[in-house]
């Protein structure tokens, strides 16, 4: 899919689009816009107003079957790239909590630029009543300000200084800094690993849960100096690998340097986002992190990457910190607690929805236990009351409360061999789904009933529900529902395979269907009708059929065949006939020749061609009546 800017042809497909989402597109041709493009269709779009110190986002739609793929995320970025420094601010009332997990604030109308007033989003009754957002770029909010600080703070860590839970100032070695002997390591673990490789980061161990085995493939997720990574590559062996990914140049810089110095030859660290692993698809066989994917801004892409790199059954093992509340929002906008694990550790539910969202199985909470942060410092207090006055030490502390660290593991599915591909196709209300029945044939459904019988001899589970007749079917069905609510009949009908909505208001083509459930389509038949015809018409000419040849010429000239074609065929068919009486006459001359003498031939087998009355030439009956 490719994103780019909205032209006027453009307008009548985003008006459908969002219409189906019941969104409006008055006032559309007052904004910019950028619309998601795939195979010459829109399958997204978003806009954008811009006043001299705001840019008003609206418009923001992703097509229902191709949501949940990050596209939405996407248009976002693109249309906040070209607000630059500008306050952003939208409307909402269904993706609340999603533009607030990209930086974006709740906001009264008191609190956005007054020239936001008099845009097409905020002007009349458009959109009245929507809770309203704002994005200030720059602020803590921002992912990527959040990223620099987070690299910047454990740059620091790498050099010796600083903690992970607190300010450097502090001095604290509470919460994810405590003794790595408390978070699950034996006393072997912290002597196996070189020197400076444990900077006393994370949470817990996720390398003894991991049970790793020689010669398996490891990706260590915000690999640091190097701590698990190592323990890792001594359970995998010689044969096994280890692959550790950090964004941190002074973590890395400090992790190959202990690899090289202790000579461990099956660890390699990598330069690269958790969000974006530079690694390859289905290569590793079990994933572990250690108290980062909660430093993370987007930790559904985190899951996906994780997902995306596994081999079917791999197994993901994480510890990290998670909430059993919400923080107070000066936790949130602190950036020393989002560097320290805090301000950016979700819900304990959310990130086990997370993890299962990106499509993972047998999602499990293997161990849980409370972290005492201690008492907040002064300065800690002061900090937080920058953003919220009247936080108090007291609720501080009863907000750390709330985090807990968690061991996390699950599995990548296997896909199961024996289990049939499934398609459902959901129809419009017709007295019955051929296309054959009543007064006119319909060739597409026809076509597609064939294609769908087709599918059943490759081991497709087929399931047809017709609206007339099974209503039911689309009523209990969540994905159908929502699609005929928003779109009448006009989504229909509608293809879902494996359970996945993949169109809706055509009947595919049998290319579409086999590329859909993984099955190969048969090459086209070169036999078609018109060669049918010549082949009969050559079969006419061999056999000196005149009926035969006449039938097959108004036939073929029925169907569109050329006389040239035809020719072809005649002469084709009388050089094949012509063949063998060419060799009978070759044969007689060589007998027939004064010089030849007397010759006898001997047929294969125990045939022979004799003179006289004494046999038939052909080896047929000994009766006397001849064969030719």
């Amino acid at each position: 899919m490719s994103i780019r800017k909205r032209t006027p042809e453009d307008f009548s497909a985003i008006a459908r689009l969002l219409e189906s989402v019941r969104l409006p597109a008055k006032g559309l041709d007052r904004t910019e816009g950028w619309v998601s493009e795939q195979d010459g269709r829109i399958v997204g779009h978003v806009a954008m107003e811009v006043t001299p110190d705001a840019a008003v986002i609206r418009s923001l739609v992703v097509e229902v079957t191709r949501q949940g793929q990050g596209l939405g995320g996407q248009l976002l970025d693109a249309a906040q790239a070209q607000a630059g420094s500008r306050i952003q601010v939208l409307k909402t009332d269904s993706i609340g909590p999603w533009v607030q997990r990209r930086g974006y604030q709740p906001a009264t109308l008191a609190e956005i630029p007054a020239s936001v007033l008099g845009t097409t989003q905020f002007e009349g009754s458009l959109c009245s009543g929507y809770p309203v957002f704002m994005r200030t770029p720059g602020s803590v909010q921002d992912p990527e300000i959040i990223k620099s600080a987070v690299r910047q703070r454990y740059g620091a860590l790498a050099g010796g200084g600083g903690s992970c839970c607190a300010p450097a100032a502090s001095g604290s070695r509470s919460g994810c800094c405590d003794s790595s002997l408390a978070v699950g390591y034996q006393p072997e673990d912290l002597a196996a690993v070189p020197d400076g490789a444990n900077l006393g980061l994370g949470c817990g161990n996720p390398v003894a849960l991991a049970s790793l085995k020689a010669g398996e493939v490891v990706l260590d997720l915000g690999s640091g100096a190097g701590f698990d990574a190592f323990l890792a590559a001594q359970r995998v062996g010689a044969g096994g690998r280890v692959i550790g990914v950090d964004m941190t140049p002074e973590m890395l810089a400090k992790a190959r340097e202990l690899a090289a110095r202790h000579g461990y030859a099956n660890v390699e660290f990598r330069q690269g986002d958790i969000e974006q692993l530079p690694v390859e698809d289905g290569t590793v066989d079990a994933i572990i992190s250690n108290c980062v994917i909660n430093l993370s801004t987007d930790k559904a892409r985190v899951f996906r990457e994780s997902f995306r790199v596994l081999k079917p059954g791999g197994r993901l093992m994480v510890s990290d910190l998670v909430l059993l509340k919400p923080l107070p929002p000066a936790m949130r906008g602190n950036m020393d607690a989002y560097a320290a694990c805090l301000a950016g550790a979700l819900l304990k539910e959310d990130y086990l929805g997370t993890i299962q969202t990106a499509g993972f199985q047998q999602v499990e909470v293997v161990g849980e236990s409370r972290y005492p942060f201690g008492d907040p410092t002064s300065d800690q207090v002061a900090t937080a009351r920058k953003i919220e006055a009247a936080i108090t030490a007291a609720d501080l502390k009863a907000a750390s409360e709330a985090v807990v660290s968690v061991k996390i593991s699950a599995l990548k599915p296997v896909p199961a061999e024996d289990t049939p591909r499934r398609i459902r196709v959901f129809d419009p209300a017709m007295c019955c789904s051929t296309g054959v029945c009543g007064p006119s044939v319909d060739p597409k459904l026809v076509r597609f009933s064939a294609d769908l019988e087709w599918l059943k001899t490759q081991g497709v589970a087929v399931e047809r529900c017709n609206l007339a007749q099974q209503p039911m079917a689309f009523a209990q069905d969540p994905e159908v529902r929502a699609a005929l609510e928003a779109q009448g009949e006009a989504a229909l009908p509608l293809i879902k395979v494996d359970g996945r909505v993949k169109s809706q208001g055509s009947y595919p083509i049998r290319a579409q269907l086999a590329a859909w459930l993984g099955v190969a389509e048969p090459a086209p038949s070169l036999y078609t009708e018109a060669v049918q015809e010549l082949v009969a018409l050559g079969a006419a000419i061999a056999a000196n059929c005149e009926p035969c040849f006449k039938f097959h010429y108004d036939k073929a000239r029925r169907l569109g065949v050329s006389k040239e074609d035809m020719l072809s065929a005649v002469r084709t068919a009388q050089a094949v006939k012509e063949t063998p009486a060419k060799a009978v006459l070759g044969l007689a001359e060589r007998y027939l020749e004064p010089s030849s003498g007397e010759r006898r031939f001997r047929a294969t087998g125990n045939k022979r061609l004799a003179t006289g009355s004494a046999k038939t030439c052909c080896g047929g009956s000994d009766s006397g009546t001849p064969c030719c």
